[in-house]
């Protein structure tokens, strides 16, 4: 077992993380919005033979506590304080879904730090397209505690048609990594900062954005109108992969990154 580590940043938050790998080439992994480093598994796992692998929890989601709002601007600074503490000075940026608008915060706001940007299935421009019965469906059965009927909304709402049943355990992990999740009550992120206006397309680094052809969350649309806006972008979709993308399809997303890094 991999044993995670702790370190206090400058305004007294302790973060959780994880460090792996020995490559000369650092990757520093930012993850959905309330969910746990441990979300990055299979990916990461795939990339540690060949880079140093740096995850975080984010303020409020696993091991790392949060009181109080805090906001995009407070997760980049928290990163570049992580990378500080382990004397690192460059990384390629990789962010799923609410950890894309982190990565690209932190691309704009250190660019020094970021040599190349990663965006999986990250939303922000263009409404999600959630049914709203699932929402609803969704919170109702977390909130009463009736996991199946929670992981039959998630099914709906984050993954490709048919990916719970050909991929069971895999669905299961991911449900279990989000079921488990604590988070301090009156800590929350504050949307009204840093909104998405002020970051998206602003990254002057290259960048890949990896979006799964049935994305209701980040969706296709946004990716296309990211692309749109970047001047060094690379557009990937990936088939049969909703939402958790990086669950639904990590050798493909992992392969994916390693070749971007790879390239000129």
């Amino acid at each position: 077992m991999i044993q995670s580590h702790r370190v206090e940043i400058e305004d007294k938050v302790t973060l959780n993380y994880l460090s792996e790998g020995e490559g000369e080439i650092s990757v520093l992994l930012f993850n959905g919005a309330g969910s746990p480093l441990t979300t990055w598994n299979a990916v990461a796992e795939r990339l540690v033979p060949r880079y140093r692998v740096i995850r975080f929890d984010q303020r409020n989601a696993g091991d790392t506590a949060a009181e109080g709002t805090f906001t995009l601007l407070d997760t980049a600074r928290d990163a570049a304080a992580l990378l500080q503490s382990l004397r690192i000075s460059e990384v390629i940026a990789v962010g799923h879904a609410w950890g894309g608008r982190a990565a690209q915060v932190f691309a704009r706001d250190y660019p020094h730090l970021v040599s190349k940007l990663v965006v999986c299935g990250t939303g922000g421009q263009l409404p999600a397209n959630d049914p709203q019965q699932l929402m609803k469906k969704m919170a109702g059965a977390r909130k009463s505690g009736d996991r199946s009927a929670w992981e039959d909304a998630v099914a709906g709402m984050f993954c490709a048609p048919g990916f719970p049943e050909s991929e069971p355990e895999t669905f299961r992990q991911i449900c279990d990594a989000i079921w488990s999740r604590t988070q301090t009550a009156n800590a929350r992120w504050d949307p009204a900062v840093a909104p998405s206006a002020s970051y998206w397309g602003m990254a002057r680094q290259r960048t890949l954005l990896i979006y799964g052809t049935e994305d209701r969350q980040g969706t296709p649309e946004n990716a296309r109108d990211l692309a749109s806006r970047l001047e060094h972008a690379k557009l990937e979709f990936v088939a049969n992969a909703g939402h958790f993308v990086i669950g639904e399809q990590p050798a493909q997303v992992a392969k994916l990154i390693s070749d971007f890094i790879g390239s000129p």
